[in-house]
This record gives C-alpha cells, sequence and structure tokens, in this order.
C-alpha cells in the first residue's frame, strides 16, 4: 500500500514537471513569436540566432563562434540581446556589426525570454518570418550550433 502511494506521487511529480518544460516551450515561443512581429522580421530570413551577452559562458562563445563563421550568411537574422559593450563584442569576435544588416541589436531587450533559458543562444527556425520551431545551445544540448551547420 505504501509503495503505490511512493509510486503515484513519483508519476505525480514527473507529471508536473514535464507540464512546466512544455509551458516553458510555449511560454517562450509565443515571447519569440511577439517579439520577432515587433520588429518585422522580413520573410527571406530562415533562420534567427538569438545571442545573450550574459549567461552561459561557454555556451555564448560557441555561438560567437557560429556568427563569426556565419555573419555573411543572408538567410540568417543574429539578434545580439543583454549586451553591456558593443565596442568589447565586436573586438573580441572581429566584425564590425555595422557592416551587416543581418545583426540586430536589441537594445530593448524583447529578446530577452522570460524562462530560465534566457541565459542560453536560442535558434529559431523561421517560416516567411514566423517562429516555426526553436532550441538552445545549452549544457543538455551542447551540439545545437552543429546540428544548424548541417542544415543550412
Amino acid at each position: 500500500m505504501m509503495k503505490n502511494k511512493y509510486n503515484i506521487l513519483f508519476l505525480f511529480a514527473i507529471l508536473l514537471i514535464g507540464s512546466c518544460k512544455q509551458k516553458d516551450k510555449e511560454i517562450e515561443a509565443n515571447h519569440i513569436s511577439d517579439s520577432i512581429e515587433k520588429i518585422k522580421i522580413s520573410p527571406n530570413y530562415k533562420w534567427l540566432v538569438i545571442l545573450p551577452g550574459l549567461g552561459c559562458h561557454g555556451c555564448i562563445q560557441e555561438g560567437e563562434a557560429f556568427m563569426q563563421e556565419y555573419v555573411d550568411n543572408k538567410d540568417i537574422l543574429f539578434v545580439l540581446t543583454k549586451i553591456e559593450s558593443l565596442k568589447i563584442l565586436q573586438k573580441k569576435i572581429n566584425i564590425n556589426i555595422k557592416e551587416h544588416n543581418n545583426i540586430y541589436i536589441d537594445r530593448g531587450r524583447l529578446f530577452d525570454l522570460p524562462t530560465d533559458n534566457a541565459i542560453y543562444p536560442c535558434i529559431v527556425e523561421l517560416n516567411e518570418g514566423k517562429l516555426r520551431s526553436h532550441g538552445f545551445q545549452s549544457p543538455v544540448s551542447s551540439d545545437a550550433f552543429e546540428k544548424l551547420k548541417a542544415r543550412i
């Protein structure tokens, strides 16, 4: 009898955790969609890469390295959010931001996600300027940029 109670509690905890994750995914999707609408992203972009200036250091470095390699790819819009110093960032990644019209500086922090995933680079697949799907480069998903490279 006691074992059944623990099994039921365990199952309930798993369902609760799973539903929270789903809620986060929905919250993120809604937030990203709203932000895309506000800045009126061109339907020509196939990918949106959100790079936070603050957060998971290693993950952000992966995003910056990806940006260095793919900044000339006009299918990708790079969004830089929570940037403390553009001058330092430009020097670090050796890119003059003003020379690229596919880099958006998010001064209003529209793309600062309201979930714990805000500290990770976010990769958004677009379809005619609308969110199709999104994911993160994080310790849990450390190959997100490699997967993106394979799809470009």
